[in-house]
């Protein structure tokens, strides 16, 4: 999926998706037991655009590396399909595609993996030793970490392209428990993507 979840609302600080290179981690007290809440931000694939282009040009420089081959863009209202250079920040694209008009972007424009999903849910897992899960509790919003059932899954529902969700995460590390970072508890977020065609 073209979709990640990151650390700030500025969508700067995504969290590594397996190789823990960033992953969402603190460090907790257990000895004492220690609670910590955290705003999370789900968005699209994203970037700017590194140089304008005009609407003949079907080489774009991006400001970071960033789509794969074979992957839907969207520039402003036109969708691009990217037929080379995916992972790089020099792509070969087809423009004007599902019958957008190839237009004139400026440098610095949002350039988004071009799908919408549906059915979002994130669920807490632990897939190494002891199943911590339930220590999570997932909520829309900070009030509702109080009631939200420990270990459950949280329902994000539908998210166009261009469009940023949040959701809150609190961990609560149980007292007797070493003073550790929690690494090996995961959110995993699925759903439906669909492109927007």
């Amino acid at each position: 999926m073209a979709i990640h979840l990151y650390l700030d609302e500025a969508l700067t600080q995504q969290i590594s998706e397996g190789d823990f290179s960033s992953p969402e981690a603190e460090s907790y007290n257990g000895t004492d037991g220690d609670i910590k809440d955290r705003q999370l931000y789900v968005a699209n694939e994203q970037t700017g655009l590194a140089s304008a282009i005009d609407a003949a040009q079907t080489s774009i420089a991006l400001a970071e590396p960033r789509f794969a081959d074979g992957e839907l863009i969207i520039i402003d209202g036109e969708q691009m399909l990217v037929e080379s250079g995916g992972g790089t920040a020099n792509l070969t694209v087809q423009r004007g595609v599902a019958n957008t008009a190839p237009a004139v972007h400026d440098a610095g424009t949002t350039v988004y993996s071009g799908y919408d999903y549906t059915g979002l849910v994130l669920d807490p897992i632990d897939e190494t030793g002891t199943d911590e899960s339930v220590w999570y509790r997932l909520s829309l919003t900070q009030a509702g970490l109080d009631t939200a059932p420990q270990g459950a899954p949280l329902n994000l529902g539908d998210k166009a392209f261009q469009q940023t969700l949040s959701f809150w995460r609190r961990c609560t590390v149980l007292p007797g428990t070493p003073v550790q970072n929690k690494l090996d508890i995961k959110l995993r977020l699925t759903g439906t993507e669909n492109p927007i065609l």
